[in-house]
């Protein structure tokens, strides 16, 4: 017992402290107290034997208390895991939904400029029949113009023959008139 006596000579008591962990428990500093046996004290069994049992009964408070600390901390660890998997499948079906909304937009691009190309392709005809149409009716009115001129030109010719028929049956007329 030569190691332990230094270990008994000192005055028993406990010293407790709470450690900076706010989470975990209160450690205890033991020291054992009552008459220290001493390599010349052989017949003290009976106190070496009740501190050698106090000991015994510490060790075990502290085993427990690890153990309950260990609990403690194996069921946090699993609350921690189990959100840690519920937050990965909460991100894998964000992007999941990010993906699926990329994959949308990018088929609204394309039909928004296929879109674009159709309207602007319309936009195009239409802006070729305005033309197309303003041609033909300058035409229409180049025509219409014409046809008045026509009219007109057909007008003088006819008023020219009854004219000079007129004047070729009236000298006749005259003749008569004049018998």
């Amino acid at each position: 017992m030569g190691n332990l006596d230094r270990f008994y000579d000192r005055r028993s008591e406990y010293v407790s402290f709470e450690s900076d962990d706010p989470i975990g428990p209160k450690e205890r500093v033991v020291r054992l107290s009552g008459p220290h046996p001493t390599a010349d004290t052989r017949g003290g069994n009976v106190a070496g034997l009740d501190l050698v049992c106090q000991a015994a009964e510490l060790i075990k408070g502290i085993e427990n208390q690890a153990t309950e600390a260990e609990k403690t901390s194996y069921q946090q660890l699993q609350l921690k895991q189990r959100r840690i998997e519920e937050l990965e499948t909460e991100l894998r079906t964000a992007q999941l939904l990010i993906n699926e909304a990329r994959t949308k937009l990018k088929e609204a691009d394309e039909l928004a400029r296929g879109e674009r190309e159709a309207a602007r392709a319309e936009r195009e005809r239409l802006e070729a029949a305005e033309r197309r149409m303003c041609e033909l009716e300058m035409r229409a009115r180049t025509a219409e113009a014409q046809a008045k001129e026509n009219a007109n030109a057909v007008a003088r010719i006819e008023e020219a023959i009854r004219t000079q028929l007129l004047a070729k049956r009236l000298p006749s007329n005259k003749l008569a008139l004049s018998a």
